[in-house]
């Protein structure tokens, strides 16, 4: 008799705590983090707290070296061509993401946007880069300076955006 109410008592009392503790909070979404879990470093361009101070090492070094690298502060559009709502360089919020996909996927490169919901950018690693205040390149200084350098500040370009690549995208650098 002594082991059920023991047993009953324990378990009363469990239910009693899990009432008692604050609810789990909701996981993370690819481009819907918190604004507290990202740190703004220019005004197109917020990154994930734990790669802030990183990323401003790197634009500082650059631009110490007369590299004048940036996050993009514009979307680098043909003439003529209505732009997103606003650029977001670095973290890239799901509504713009689906923004971008409708864009490329419209003028037939569904390829050079990620699917909402899986790009790197949506978890704010990501940053895409302008040099001389225009759409970096991979001739541009700036393209050679984060070649020889960016692997110092734990950023790398991932395959798929390499010369020579289908999907090259020369501006697009991000941290594991």
């Amino acid at each position: 008799m002594r082991r059920r109410s023991a047993t009953l008592l324990v378990g009363a009392l469990g239910l009693l705590a899990a009432g008692c503790l604050p609810p789990s909070p909701p996981p993370l979404e690819n481009g819907r983090l918190p604004d507290s879990l990202l740190t703004t470093v220019t005004p197109q361009c917020r990154v994930v707290n734990e790669i802030a101070a990183q990323l401003t090492a790197l634009l500082q070094a650059a631009n110490q070296q007369g590299v004048a690298l940036a996050p993009e502060h514009t979307s680098f559009l043909p003439p003529g061509v209505s732009g997103p709502p606003r650029v977001e360089s670095c973290y890239r919020s799901y509504e713009m993401q689906v923004w971008w996909r409708n864009y490329y996927c419209f003028i037939g490169g569904c390829q050079y946007a990620a699917v909402p919901g899986t790009s790197v950018h949506g978890w704010g690693r990501a940053v895409d880069f302008e040099d001389q205040g225009r759409e970096l390149s991979f001739g541009a200084p700036g393209y050679g300076w984060l070649t020889a350098n960016a692997a110092r500040y734990g950023f790398v370009q991932p395959a798929w955006a390499r010369q020579g690549s289908s999907n090259a995208e020369p501006w697009h650098w991000e941290v594991p």
